[in-house]
C-alpha cells in the first residue's frame, strides 16, 4: 500500500512524486514511456537545444560569415539527443535519492475510493496491480490534429516528428499550420537553417493567447527572418503530391494556395487520457480535460490531476507547481509554490516572456492602469549582441502602484521574467522594485528604465 501513486512522469509527475517522498510519503510514480514526459523528450528541452543551435549558427555568420560554410543537422540531432539522455539520467537517480518506487507501464485507474487499486501494464501486456491511499493523475497531452481533410495523413508532421529523426532531414520548405508558441519557435529553427517557412494563422495575429504587442512583435521578428507570415488565414484542405503538400486556404473570403515540401501542424495539444480509468469509472470534465479544484482534485475524493490533463496551463512549469500544490492539499499544509501565476516563454531571439495581466485584460477587468516602457534600442547588451528592438513593458495599479503584469520582448527574457512574476506575487511597489540595483551592463536594466518611465 502506497501512500501516493503519480501515473505519468513528466515534469508535474516526477516533481510531485520527489516532493510528496521528501515529505515523508511513500510513492509509486508509473510511467509508460520514458522519465520526463513530452517536456524532455518531444517539446521544451529538444526545441531550446535546436533553438541555441540555430542561433549560434545565425551569431556566427553575422559575426564572420566565412566561419560557416554548412549546417550539420545531424550534429544539431544528436547534441538534443545527448542533452536529453543526461537529464533522463538525472530524473532517475533524483526519484531514486528520494526513494520513489518506478515502475514502467501505463496506469489504469480501477476505483472510486480509497484504498485506490491502479492496474500496470507493460509493453509486453503483462500486468501488477498497486493500491494507494491517494492518486495523482499526470499523463500530459498530444499534439492535435485539424479537423480539416488531409490533416489525418500521417505524413503531415506534428511536434514530435519535427523534433525526431524527421527534423533533421534535407528540406528545403516548410509550411507551420498554427502560429502559437510552438509554431512561432519552429518557424524560427527552421528559418536560420535556410528552409522557407509560412506560417499560417487563423487569428489575426501570432502568439493570440499573449499581450498585442508581443504577438505583433513576434510576426515582425519571424518576417525579419525570412518568414511568411500569413494571419487571418484558415486552412480548407491538405493534399499531399509526389512534392510534397499543397494547402488550400482562405484569407479576407478568397480562396489561396500554398506549396510545400513538409507540413508541420502547431495547432495545440489534447489530454492524453485513454485508458486511465477503469470500468464504470468517470470523471467530471471541463470540455474534453478533466475538472478540477483549485487545489486539483478531481470529481473523486483523493484523486487529482495535474498538467495538461486539466487544461488549465499547457506548460511544463505550470505542471510542475500543480504537483506540489497537491501534494500540499493532500499534507493539508500550505503550497511553497503559486500555481496561479504562470509565466509564458517564447525562446525566439530576441525572445518574449510574459506574466501577470496584459493591457487588454487589464481593461477588460475595469482597472485604471499605469504602464511603464523602455525600448531596448539604447541597452549596452542588446547593442553588443546584435539583438535589434525590444522592450520592457510594466503594468502598475494607477492608486496603489503595485505591478499587475510585464510583457517583454528582449535578450534573456524567459531568464528575467522570474524577477518580474516574483514582483507580482510580493505585490511590490514601483517604488519598492526602483530600489533594487540593477548592474550594468545587463539586460536587466530595461525594468529599472521601464519602472522609471511608468507616470502615475
Amino acid at each position: 500500500m502506497f501512500d501516493l501513486i503519480v501515473i505519468g512522469g513528466g515534469p508535474g509527475g516526477y516533481a510531485a512524486a520527489e516532493f510528496a517522498a521528501k515529505k515523508g510519503m511513500s510513492v509509486a510514480l508509473l510511467e509508460r514511456d520514458r522519465l520526463g514526459g513530452t517536456c524532455l523528450h518531444r517539446g521544451c528541452v529538444p526545441t531550446k537545444a535546436y533553438l541555441y543551435a540555430t542561433h549560434t549558427a545565425r551569431e556566427a555568420r553575422a559575426f564572420a560569415p566565412e566561419a560557416l560554410s554548412a549546417f550539420d543537422r545531424g550534429a544539431m540531432l544528436a547534441h538534443k539527443n545527448e542533452i536529453v539522455e543526461t537529464l533522463v539520467g538525472g530524473v532517475a537517480a533524483m526519484l531514486k535519492a528520494a526513494g520513489v518506487a518506478v515502475y514502467a507501464g501505463s496506469g489504469t485507474l480501477l476505483n472510486a475510493e480509497p484504498p485506490f487499486s491502479v492496474r500496470i501494464t507493460a509493453g509486453s501486456g503483462e500486468t501488477e496491480t498497486l493500491e494507494g491511499q491517494h492518486v495523482l493523475l499526470a499523463t500530459g497531452g498530444a499534439p492535435t490534429r485539424l479537423p480539416v481533410p488531409g490533416c489525418e495523413n500521417p505524413a503531415v508532421w506534428t511536434s514530435d516528428d519535427l523534433l525526431g529523426e524527421a527534423g533533421a532531414g534535407a528540406f528545403q520548405s516548410l509550411l507551420i499550420v498554427g502560429g502559437g508558441v510552438i509554431g512561432a519557435e519552429m518557424a524560427s529553427i527552421y528559418a536560420q537553417l535556410g528552409v522557407t517557412v509560412t506560417v499560417l494563422e487563423a487569428e489575426a495575429r501570432c502568439l493570440p493567447m499573449m499581450d498585442t504587442e508581443l504577438g505583433r512583435s513576434a510576426e515582425a521578428l519571424l518576417k525579419s527572418l525570412g518568414v511568411t507570415v500569413l494571419t487571418g488565414a484558415r486552412l480548407q484542405n491538405l493534399g499531399q503530391t509526389p512534392e510534397g503538400f499543397t494547402a488550400t486556404y482562405e484569407k479576407n473570403g478568397q480562396a489561396a494556395e500554398i506549396t510545400t515540401q513538409r507540413a508541420l501542424l502547431a495547432t495545440g495539444r489534447a489530454p492524453a487520457t485513454a485508458d486511465l480509468l477503469g470500468g464504470d469509472i468517470a470523471l467530471s470534465m471541463n470540455r474534453r480535460f478533466i475538472a478540477v479544484t483549485e487545489h486539483f482534485q478531481t470529481s473523486i475524493a483523493g484523486v487529482y490531476a495535474i498538467g495538461d490533463v486539466n487544461g488549465l496551463n499547457p506548460l511544463a512549469h505550470a505542471a510542475h507547481a500543480q504537483g506540489v500544490a497537491a501534494i500540499c492539499d493532500i499534507l493539508h499544509i500550505p503550497s511553497p509554490i503559486d500555481p496561479t501565476l504562470v509565466p509564458s516563454c517564447v525562446y525566439t531571439s530576441p525572445e518574449i516572456a510574459s506574466v501577470g495581466l496584459t493591457q487588454d485584460e487589464a481593461r477588460a477587468q475595469g482597472r485604471d492602469v499605469a504602464i511603464g516602457k523602455a525600448l531596448t534600442t539604447q541597452n549596452a547588451r542588446t547593442l553588443i549582441e546584435g539583438l535589434g528592438r525590444g522592450f520592457v513593458k510594466l503594468l502598475f495599479d494607477r492608486q496603489t502602484h503595485i505591478i499587475l503584469g510585464a510583457q517583454l520582448f528582449c535578450g534573456h527574457a524567459t531568464d528575467i521574467v522570474g524577477e518580474l512574476a516574483l514582483a507580482i506575487q510580493s505585490k511590490l511597489t514601483a517604488e519598492a522594485m526602483a530600489l533594487a540595483m540593477r548592474p550594468h551592463p545587463t539586460f536587466e536594466e530595461a525594468i529599472s528604465d521601464a519602472i522609471a518611465a511608468a507616470k502615475f
